[in-house]
C-alpha cells in the first residue's frame, strides 16, 4: 500500500470516528444547555484554561519528537525519553496549578472557578498519560485505536456530564465527566499500543534529553501560543464581560470549530507522519495538494456555519440568555476557514524540523488575538469576537508566505484557496436569496429555514466546485475512493 493511500485511510478513519465522536460530545453539549446556565459553563471554562495552560508550560514537543526522531535503533530511546519528560513535569507543572492555580480565578470576574482547578487538573494528567501510545501508533500509521478512544471518550463524557448536571450537579458534572473521558480514552490507547512500545526503560542520557530540547523547545513555545490562541480569547472575555458571556462565547467557539477540528485537525494529525515519511523533494507538492482538498472541503462548512447560524441557534438552544450564541457564531465561524491552512503548513513545517518560523506565528497570533479584544472590547462582545478572524486570518496569510519561497509553487498554492473560497461566494449568494425569500413569504419556521438553506446551499456549491475547482475535486474523489477500497491480500513469496 502507498503512503498516499495509508495517509489517506488513516485520514479517512480518523475523520469518520472523530466526527462520531464529536458528534455525540455535541449532542451533550446542546442538551446541557437545559441544565446549565451560562454562568455555570462560563466558570468551568476559565478553570478548564487556567489548568490547560499549566499542561501546555511542559509539553515541549516530545510527541512530535517521538514521531520524526523515534526511528530505527533509535525509537526505544527516544520514546521512552519523551514518555519520562511527559510524566515527570506534567506531575509538577499542573501539581502546582492544582494547589495555587484558583488564586488567579478573581481576576477573570469568576472565583467561583477555583473549585474546579483541581479536578480539571487531573483529567488532564491521566490524558497525558495517553499522549505517548498516541504518537506510538501515529508513527506507525495506525490511527484505528484513536478513533476508537475518541469515540469511547466522547460517549462516556455524554453520559456521565448529562446524568449530573440533570440531577442538579451544576459544574461539577462537567469536571467529573472530563475526569472519566481521559480514563476511558487512555485505557483504550494503552491496549492498543501495549506498554512495551512506550515504556520499555532505556538508560537515561542527558544527550538524548538536549536534543529533544534542541527539537521541543520552538515547538513548546509555538504550542504554548498556539493554546494560548485557541482558549485565552476566553479568559479575556471573561475579564471583560463576565462568565455569563464568556459560556455563550465558548459555546459559539465550539460550534464554529466544529469544522475545523473534525475534519482539519484529523487530517493534520495524519500529514505530519506522512510528511515526515516523504522525501524532502516530494513534500512541496504534498503540500500543494493537501491544502487544495483540504480547503475544498473546510470551507464550505465553515462559511456555510455562519449563513444558517441564526436560525440553527433558534432551533436547537433555549430562547433565554443561550440565544447570544446565534450572532457569536456568525462572526466566529470564519475561524474554521484560517485554522486548517495552519496546520498543514505546521504539518510541513514540523517535517522540515522548521519549527522556529511555527513559534514565531503562534506567538504573534495570541498577541493579535488579545489585544485585539481588548482594543475591540468597548465596541461589545460582537466587536470583540471579531479579532478572533483578524488574528487567524493574518497569521495564515503569514504562513503561506513563509513556505512560498522554498518550493511549494505560489501559484498552485493560491488557486488552492481562492477556488473554493470563489464556490463559497456562490453559495452564500444563493442561501442569503433563499432565506430572503422565504421570509418574504412568510416561511419563516427555523426548520425549514434551515433545512431550506442546507440544500440549497450546498447543492450550489457542489455544482460550482465541480466547474471551478475540477482538477482538485476529481483528486479528491479518486484519493477517496482509493482509501475506501479494500487492499489486496499479499500473495506470500514462493
Amino acid at each position: 500500500m502507498s503512503l498516499a493511500h495509508k495517509a489517506a485511510r488513516g485520514a479517512l478513519w480518523t475523520i469518520v470516528s472523530s466526527m462520531g465522536g464529536r458528534a455525540i460530545g455535541v449532542i451533550g453539549t446542546l442538551a446541557m444547555t437545559r441544565f446549565l446556565h451560562p454562568k455555570q459553563i462560563g466558570e468551568v471554562s476559565d478553570a478548564a484554561i487556567i489548568a490547560m495552560t499549566a499542561n501546555w508550560l511542559t509539553i515541549w514537543g516530545f510527541g512530535q519528537y517521538a514521531v520524526v526522531k523515534g526511528r530505527g535503533p533509535d525509537a526505544a530511546e527516544a520514546t521512552f525519553h519523551a514518555t519520562v519528560a511527559y510524566m515527570v513535569l506534567g506531575a509538577f507543572s499542573l501539581g502546582l496549578v492544582a494547589l495555587f492555580g484558583g488564586q488567579v480565578a478573581p481576576f477573570f470576574d469568576a472565583p467561583q472557578a477555583a473549585a474546579y482547578i483541581p479536578g480539571m487538573c487531573l483529567a488532564l494528567y491521566i490524558r497525558r498519560l495517553g499522549a505517548m501510545p498516541e504518537r506510538v501508533l501515529s508513527r506507525s500509521l495506525n490511527f484505528r485505536a484513536a478513533g476508537i478512544a475518541a469515540i469511547g471518550g466522547e460517549l462516556s463524557y455524554t453520559i456521565v456530564a448529562l446524568s449530573l448536571a440533570a440531577n442538579g450537579y451544576g459544574g461539577w458534572s462537567i469536571i467529573i465527566a472530563n475526569i472519566v473521558q481521559s480514563t476511558v480514552a487512555v485505557l483504550i490507547l494503552v491496549r492498543a499500543a501495549g506498554f512495551a512500545s512506550w515504556l520499555t526503560p532505556t538508560p537515561l542520557k542527558w544527550a538524548r534529553f538536549k536534543d529533544m530540547l534542541k527539537f521541543g523547545i520552538p515547538l513548546g513555545i509555538q504550542g504554548l501560543a498556539h493554546g494560548g490562541s485557541r482558549y485565552w480569547d476566553n479568559l479575556t472575555i471573561s475579564h471583560f464581560f463576565g462568565p455569563g458571556a464568556t459560556g455563550a462565547y465558548n459555546m459559539a467557539y465550539n460550534l464554529a470549530d466544529i469544522p475545523a477540528i473534525q475534519i482539519g485537525e484529523q487530517i493534520a494529525l495524519v500529514l505530519m507522519p506522512s510528511m515526515a515519511e516523504l522525501p524532502p523533494e516530494r513534500r512541496p507538492r504534498a503540500l500543494e495538494r493537501s491544502t487544495a482538498m483540504l480547503s475544498l472541503i473546510i470551507f464550505p462548512l465553515a462559511v456555510g456555519l455562519g449563513l444558517i447560524a441564526y436560525p440553527l441557534i433558534d432551533l436547537i438552544l433555549p430562547s433565554n440568555e443561550w440565544q447570544l450564541v446565534a450572532p457569536l457564531l456568525t462572526v466566529l465561524s470564519c475561524l474554521s476557514v484560517f485554522r486548517p491552512i495552519t496546520w498543514v503548513l505546521s504539518a510541513y513545517m514540523e517535517a522540515e524540523s522548521k519549527t522556529n518560523r511555527l513559534m514565531i506565528l503562534e506567538i504573534a497570533k495570541v498577541f493579535l488575538l488579545v489585544g485585539g479584544i481588548i482594543a475591540l472590547q468597548s465596541l461589545g462582545m460582537r466587536a470583540a469576537a471579531g479579532a478572533v478572524g483578524v488574528a487567524f486570518g493574518l497569521t495564515a496569510i503569514a504562513g503561506v508566505a513563509m513556505v512560498m519561497r522554498e518550493g511549494p509553487s505560489p501559484r498552485r498554492l493560491l488557486a488552492g484557496f481562492l477556488q473554493p473560497l470563489s464556490c463559497c461566494a456562490i453559495m452564500a449568494a444563493v442561501t442569503f436569496g433563499v432565506h430572503e425569500g422565504l421570509i418574504a413569504i412568510g416561511w419563516d419556521h427555523p426548520a425549514l429555514l434551515l433545512g431550506a438553506m442546507i440544500v440549497t446551499g450546498g447543492a450550489a456549491y457542489v455544482i460550482s466546485a465541480l466547474i471551478i475547482c475540477r482538477a482538485t475535486t476529481k483528486d479528491l474523489l479518486d484519493l477517496l475512493k482509493k482509501a475506501l477500497k479494500r487492499p489486496a491480500p499479499s500473495t506470500p513469496a514462493p
